[in-house]
């Protein structure tokens, strides 16, 4: 009998035979509506909650998909970097229109969240216990995503750290001892963050004071006790495979180049900027210690009470010529994670079943066998597609008056010609064509905060089926892409503009 799971293709089929997916619906919660995207393949989404809007919100999840949006910025008509406010305050703002909106939804219900958060919990389990919950616990999250943890258990795991890594209460951390150490730079990260917010590069005596005063004001009393996990700074490119505890074993995604902290881009050495999947780089035997080290992170993972899918990121080294040498772990994302969102599409082009079915069918305890997962695994192709964010540049108060609207896209030469609707990179026909996406700015929107203004606020992807990384050093944007940010984040015209206050949403 054939894999259930040999194509996406056969899983529709087999899964539509089954009724595996009948009479139930998802409600996705996340930073982006986007991201409901990769869980559309399998089951209807009967409502999206999120911080995030776009114009490609309302013309293909709201107009196309008759799916309600529930957004912080859609609601206050403002974009800016404090992800706090939607985490805490959306849902005591707007449990009553959302709870009248899943009253009308008929079947099963699942609440799938990007990551866990409190008053997530409390809404889920207080307000609306018909939503079945299919994401780990705040408290589970936290204890694997704690990089001090990561650091104690690498030999227990049987993952390889760097071998200078170290651990230290902030208390005994001295930057002149550590520069002596790594004169390249070090890096230092508290035991939880998201998005790069606690991971600090260090060059300088001004870098390290920075740091300080940051993390003395974050953490307060608690300063000098927090123990931060201290790594030399690798000059090789970031990596990242994501995983999913599944049916007792471990399902896993192919590989993607992270470009992270890009100074052309970004003021911040650890903002994520975008991945690619297309450039393929790695070699079979590099690409296969990837897949162990994330079935090993998996199978610990699993047997300490996680489930579903994770996120791995890496470190390497490289030789004179940028060739890779070393792979080493850098931390665990506990959680659904940010290449999750497109990746299935990417997949899904290549008629390969995403990874996110894997996280349905641990939670929904599917029929899909160790032994299907495993080949899975051993026959998984590389998939094409990359993705990059723009962010603004200016600090200040915005609003993009370019008249672009979400679409598939292509240059000629500095002219950038709108093709026709679309918002995956599945919608493209070839690699000249490209699409703008996740976030597009829409009309009425204010971008920055109303009290200090915001810069690097994400404005817009670009998707591609093209390589987007320097093919010598994968740390940075090519040539070709860098242009092709600028030209775009030009087109978008931000216009300086008067702030819109919070209290008016």
């Amino acid at each position: 009998m054939s894999s259930p799971i040999e194509s996406l293709t056969t899983l529709k089929k087999v899964s539509s035979q089954k009724g595996w997916f009948r009479n139930r619906s998802v409600v996705y919660n996340g930073l982006g509506p986007l991201g409901a995207h990769m869980f559309k393949h399998f089951l209807p989404i009967a409502a999206v909650i999120a911080e995030y809007y776009g114009e490609e919100v309302q013309k293909h999840i709201e107009s196309d998909w008759g799916t309600p949006v529930f957004s912080y910025e859609k609601n206050k008509r403002v974009r800016h970097s404090t992800s706090s406010l939607f985490i805490n305050y959306f849902y005591q703002d707007h449990e009553r229109e959302i709870l009248a909106a899943l009253d009308r939804v008929e079947g099963e219900i699942f609440m799938i969240p990007f990551q866990p958060s409190q008053t997530l919990l409390d809404f889920v389990f207080k307000k609306a216990p018909r939503l079945q919950f299919f994401q780990n616990t705040c408290v589970i999250q936290d204890y694997f995503e704690d990089k001090t943890l990561l650091a104690w258990k690498a030999e227990e795991i049987g993952i390889p750290l760097p071998a200078q890594a170290m651990l230290s209460p902030f208390s005994n951390v001295s930057h002149q001892k550590l520069i002596q150490q790594f004169p390249e730079g070090y890096v230092i990260q508290v035991p939880h963050s998201q998005h790069g917010g606690g991971t600090d590069f260090i060059f300088s005596e001004g870098d390290y004071q920075k740091v300080i005063e940051e993390k003395r004001n974050m953490l307060g009393k608690s300063f000098d006790r927090t123990t931060v996990k201290i790594t030399p700074f690798l000059s090789g490119p970031s990596l990242n495979c994501t995983g999913c505890v599944v049916n007792g074993t471990v399902a896993v995604s192919p590989p993607d180049i992270q470009i992270v902290g890009d100074p052309r881009l970004v003021t911040n050495p650890a903002m994520y900027i975008g991945s690619d999947f297309s450039r393929q780089g790695l070699t079979s035997g590099e690409r296969e210690e990837v897949f162990e080290i994330i079935k090993k992170i998996g199978l610990w993972l699993g047997s300490n009470g996680y489930r579903g899918n994770f996120g791995v990121d890496f470190l390497t080294t490289v030789d004179e010529k940028f060739k890779l040498k070393e792979i080493f772990v850098s931390e665990i994302n506990a959680r659904l994670v940010g290449e999750s969102q497109y990746m299935a599409d990417f997949e899904a082009m290549k008629d390969i079943v995403p990874l996110t079915f894997f996280h349905l069918a641990e939670y929904l305890e599917l029929d899909v066998k160790a032994e299907d997962i495993d080949a899975y695994n051993d026959e998984l192709p590389d998939v094409e597609g990359s993705a990059v964010i723009i962010y603004s540049k200016d600090k200040g108060t915005f609003r993009a008056t370019g008249g672009i609207t979400s679409g598939v896209y292509r240059f000629e030469g500095e002219r950038l010609i709108r093709l026709r609707d679309g918002w995956t990179l599945s919608d493209t026909q070839n690699e000249d064509e490209f699409v703008l996406t996740n976030g597009v700015p829409w009309d009425d929107l204010v971008i920055g905060h109303p009290r200090y203004g915001d810069e690097g606020i994400p404005l817009i992807y670009i998707m591609t089926r093209k390589s987007i990384v320097d093919p010598i050093n994968w740390r940075i944007l090519s040539g070709e892409w860098l242009k092709n940010v600028e030209l775009v984040r030009d087109a978008l015209k931000l216009e300086p503009c008067p702030y819109r206050s919070l209290a008016e949403g």
